[in-house]
This record gives structure tokens, sequence and C-alpha cells, in this order.
């Protein structure tokens, strides 16, 4: 095995319950209940989301008015005026930028945060494919395990029958020491399997952020699933659902946009202002606008003489936004190979599981009861009812084996089209 908009943006306090969505699967409540149990608890994913809500930070930041300049001056020496000596200055300026350059500089923020929004969801889509892949690995370790302890306890038969017949002299002590040396392998293998049972819980359990000594339910059986998707709609939802395209579309788009700030940052700034003066009043004077203090407006215009800054920015934007272009076309031929490397796999484990299932297993299963048969009556060796015995357990494990490689091929292909995805609105924000 290898293996969509926001509208204006207010404050906003995010509940907890912003990852209890679960995902759509076809197994069983208790896959369902660790799945959301690592939306919740995954350290990694929660960081994502924060970067996320970081990121959203950025847009008030770049749309806002840069802030008023407020000058104060003192005249050292007071400036005479007809009215009274000036002696001090209260000025206030506001700059303004060309008409849409913070619009533009906010959709350029906006497409970014969407970009970083996509990250968090392909985090948390690989979050679940991992966390389905390790519950059906466990899965397969413990029906190995309870395989292997059906096939000790047949062998145990097998060892009582050759003792007996070794008693009557009808066979050999070599008939019971094969029996005997069978068993001895398959005791070794089952303690390696509870091993590696407890090693898959804790890795199982790390990806749900909880102690790593707990044990994790599976399920009885895994019976075969169907996959009804066929290969051409589920290349269409792969190239518009995936995650990592839409997060390079979002960039491709910021990088577009981003073109136009550009453009708006090598044209003319305004500013208006006003300057308040203190005027002093004249003694003995009988003057009507003696001491009146003085109130001037007064515009200012920023001229960007340094064309070729802003021409390097331009040129920066665009040649980002070509990069982008051509990532996502690599990227889009990798997933159409992953896909098809998938549905090849898919075909393999249907193919494989039926027959073993169907072929396999039933025609040893029979040729054992005939050669038990043989065994009673002398005419067969043990050897030989121990080859088909050890065979059927392989074609039992093989089976098994299929099946879980079939379920995890199924959540791989879940993860490439984005079947969990979720979408802004049930981020279940609390306004």
């Amino acid at each position: 095995m290898r293996y969509n908009n926001t509208g204006t943006l207010i404050a906003i306090t995010i509940s907890i319950s912003w990852i209890l969505l679960s995902p759509i699967i076809s197994v069983g409540q208790s896959l369902e209940e660790y799945l959301i149990t690592a939306g919740k608890n995954n350290p990694s994913l929660r960081a994502e989301f924060t970067n996320y809500l970081a990121s959203l930070e950025q847009v008030p930041q770049v749309t806002s008015l840069p802030d008023p300049d407020i000058t104060f001056g003192y005249f050292i020496s007071p400036i005479e005026t007809r009215i009274g000596p000036q002696n001090s200055r209260l000025g206030v300026v506001q700059m303004f930028p060309w008409f849409g350059t913070l619009a533009a500089k906010g959709d350029v923020a906006l497409e970014q945060a969407k970009s970083q929004f996509e990250q968090f969801q392909e985090k948390r889509n690989k979050l679940f494919f991992d966390v389905k892949q390790q519950w059906y690995t466990l899965y397969l370790l413990h029906k190995s395990k309870d395989i292997l302890e059906e096939n000790l306890k047949i062998l145990s038969t097998l060892e009582n029958l050759t003792l007996q017949r070794y008693e009557t002299g009808q066979v050999d002590q070599i008939d019971i020491l094969r029996v005997q040396i069978e068993k001895e392998e398959d005791i070794i293998q089952l303690e390696l399997l509870k091993d590696e049972i407890k090693t898959n819980e804790a890795l199982f359990n790390e990806l749900l952020n909880r102690d790593t000594r707990l044990s994790v339910e599976v399920a009885d059986t895994l019976a075969p699933s169907v996959y009804l998707a066929n290969e051409s709609e589920l290349s269409q939802q792969v190239l518009s659902r995936n995650p990592r395209l839409t997060h390079l579309a979002y960039q491709s788009n910021s990088a577009k946009k981003a073109v136009k700030v550009a453009q708006k940052n090598s044209l003319l700034k305004f500013g208006v202002g006003f300057d308040y003066i203190f005027t002093e009043k004249r003694t003995n004077y009988g003057l009507s606008d003696n001491g009146n203090d003085a109130f001037a407006i007064n515009f200012r215009v920023s001229i960007p003489l340094s064309r070729s800054k802003y021409n390097a920015q331009e040129r920066q934007s665009e040649l980002l936004y070509s990069t982008i272009q051509d990532k996502r076309l690599a990227l889009e031929n990798s997933l159409t190979t992953d896909l098809r490397r998938a549905l090849n796999d898919l075909r393999d484990t249907e193919r494989r599981h039926t027959l073993y299932n169907n072929i396999q297993i039933q025609k040893t299963r029979q040729a054992i009861d005939i050669l038990l048969e043989e065994y009673t009556s002398s005419l067969t060796s043990i050897e030989e009812v121990l080859r088909l015995q050890q065979k059927l357990l392989k074609f039992q494990l093989s089976r098994e084996q299929a099946a879980v490689d079939q379920h995890i091929t199924i959540a791989y292909l879940d993860y490439l089209s984005g079947s969990d995805n979720i979408t802004y609105e049930q981020l279940n924000f609390n306004y």
C-alpha cells in the first residue's frame, strides 16, 4: 500500500466546539468517536487553526487608514502679529492612500487567510486519515491474534490426536514433534503480536493526545466495503475539493491581487489637516480681534518619485503568481496519479479478498478435512496436515489484510477528494 468565502470580518470568539464536526464515515461508532476526540485534542491541529485565526487579524490592519500625525510647536521667540504674539502651534494631518488601495490590500490579506484555512483543512483531513489507518492497523493486529489463537487450539487438538496414535503405536514420535514445533512458532508469533498491539495503541493514542497506555476498541469484524464513485467523478472532486489545491488557488488569487496593490501604491497619496495657532492678547489695544487664535486648513500630496521600487513590487507579484500556477499544475498531475494508483490498489484488494474468502480458504478447509480422515486411517502423514493447516492460517491472515487494505485505500481516497472538508460556516463561530 502507498500511501469557501468569508464576509465582513468582525471581532469573534471561537467556541471550543469548532472542531466537533464528525466526518461522514461508514464504519463503527467507536472510530467516529475517536475521530472527534482527535479533532478536539490534537495539538498540531489546534495550532494550525490558531494560525488561521491569526491570519484573519491581518485584514483589519491593512484596511485601516494610517495613524494621523499630531504636532505641537512652541515658539522660542513669539511671532509678533497685529493682533498679538503667537507663541505655540498645534497641528493634525491625516494621510489617505489612492482610492481603492486599502480595499485592494484587504483583498490580498483575505485571500491569504483563506489559504491558511485550507492548510488547516489539509491538516485536519490528514489527521483523520492517520487515525483511520492506525485504527485499521490495530484491527488487523487484533484479528491476527484471534486467528493465531484459534490456530493454536487446532494444533493442540492435533497434538492430542498424535499422542493417542503414538500410544497405540500407529505413528512415530516424529509426528508429535512436528506438531509441537508448529505450536512453538505460533506461540512466539502470538507474543510478538501482543507487543505490536501495545506499540500501535500508543501511536494511536498519541494522535488523540491522550494517555498512551489506554486501550483502543476495534471492531469485531470488518466487512468488505463497496466504493461506488467512478474515476471521472472522483477526479473532478479531487481537483475541486483537495485542500492542497484550494490552498494554492487562494495563494494565486492573493498574488494576482497583490499586483493591483503594487499599482495603487505607485499613485499619489493625499493628506488633509489643520493648524491651530495660539495668540496672546495685547494690552492697551482696542482691536476687536485682539488675541484671536489663528486656524488654518492644509492639504498635502505625497509623490512617489522612486518608480523602480513600485515596478519591482509589481514584477515580484506577477512572478509569484506565475510560480504558484506552475505549482498548482504540478500538484494536479501528482494528485491525478495518486488517485489512479489508489483506485488500482482498491481493485487489487477486492480481488485478493474474493480469492482468499471465496476460494482459497474454503478449498483448503475441505482438503484438511479429507487429510484428517486419511490420517486417522494411516493413509497420510501429519506433515501434510500441518502444511495445509499453516497454509489455511496464511490465507485467513491474507483475507483480513485485504479487507484492511481496502478500507485504508478508501480512507485515502476520501482524503484525496476532501470528503471530510468543512466550510467556514461549519466552524460554529460565536459573534
